[in-house]
């Protein structure tokens, strides 16, 4: 029987605190994986103190970083790169010249997606995995660097019922309520009550009925990190389950911590020391607000939903 040529293709999620990336091979289903990687580049710092545009320095990161991981993905040989942009280059006043540079020093087209898409492809990661492919009531959650996603599916678990894009991230968090080092008990509340408030955007009827809970993204996972004790492996990472009542610990705890002292937790990845607090923080009040006790980690976020979307058949739910 002859084997099938290899289809090497990339998804790209241009986030606001990080770059990330996974390279496949298409012929498998998706599922061979070549190779994945996360640079944090912070294309949204300063944002909001800076009239909603992208900084000069924060857009020079971000386009390197694109470069090292664009020129990876084609020297495995991926004919195919799709990219996507999210919460910093929905918002960003000056987004088309950060898009046109891209283009022009890369070749890359980078499309800026809602967040009602970007939430669609964070629940289409999930639910392509084997683990919740048949759970019912399943509700994805995605806390990203300028904006949370969370989606309901539907009592069948075979689409959405409700997804919102909330606009509190754990960068937006902590650059407008979160300035002291560490954070004050009135900088903390003044940040509960902005997330409290976009929480209400929630549905009721969501807090009332079981459901599996499951968390995407770079704060869901150092969590899960700091939970295990260190720094894990992906594998090891994936499917941990974090119980509301210790990741009310973590938080209290990171809380209390300077940057620099944070960046010594183990499992926390040290550029992600400044952000971790407001991360957590939302996490926390989320579940709070869901009546859940206890969140499931997939390492699969919206670049994994991107590429079964665009490349693998992906079931659009």
């Amino acid at each position: 029987m002859t084997a099938t040529a290899p289809r090497i293709v990339a998804a790209i999620d241009v986030g606001t605190n990080s770059v990330k990336i996974i390279v496949v091979d298409a012929s498998a289903d998706c599922e061979r994986l070549l190779y994945e990687n996360t640079l944090i580049s912070r294309l949204g710092e300063g944002m909001q103190a800076y009239g909603m545009r992208l900084k000069e320095a924060a857009m020079r990161r971000t386009l390197d970083a694109l470069e090292e991981l664009v020129q990876t993905a084609r020297a495995y040989g991926a004919a195919q790169i799709a990219a996507v942009g999210t919460a910093a280059l929905r918002e960003a006043q000056n987004r088309d010249e950060f898009l046109q540079r891209a283009q022009e020093r890369l070749g890359l087209t980078i499309e800026v997606i809602s967040g009602q898409e970007e939430a669609r492809l964070s629940y289409l990661a999930v639910r392509r995995d084997p683990v919740w492919r048949e759970s019912p009531h399943l509700i994805v959650v995605d806390i990203g660097g300028g904006s949370t996603e969370v989606i309901v599916g539907d009592s069948e678990g075979k689409s959405i019922a409700f997804r919102v894009s909330l606009e509190i991230g754990a960068v937006r968090i902590t650059e407008r309520f979160l300035r002291s080092d560490p954070p004050t008990l009135a900088q903390l509340d003044g940040a509960g009550r902005a997330v409290r408030e976009a929480l209400e955007h929630l549905p009721v009827t969501v807090r009332h009925r079981p459901h599996t809970l499951v968390g995407v993204g770079g704060t869901i996972a150092n969590l899960a990190a700091i939970d295990k004790g260190g720094v894990q492996s992906a594998a090891e990472l994936h499917h941990h389950v974090i119980p509301v009542t210790r990741l009310e610990q973590i938080l209290r705890r990171l809380a209390t911590l300077t940057i620099a002292e944070r960046k010594m937790v183990p499992g926390l990845e040290p550029a992600r020391a400044d952000i971790i607090v407001a991360g957590a923080l939302i996490l926390s009040l989320l579940l709070s607000h869901l009546e859940a006790e206890q969140i499931a980690v997939s390492i699969r976020g919206l670049r994994w939903g991107l590429l079964y979307d665009r490349f693998c058949n992906g079931t659009s739910p």
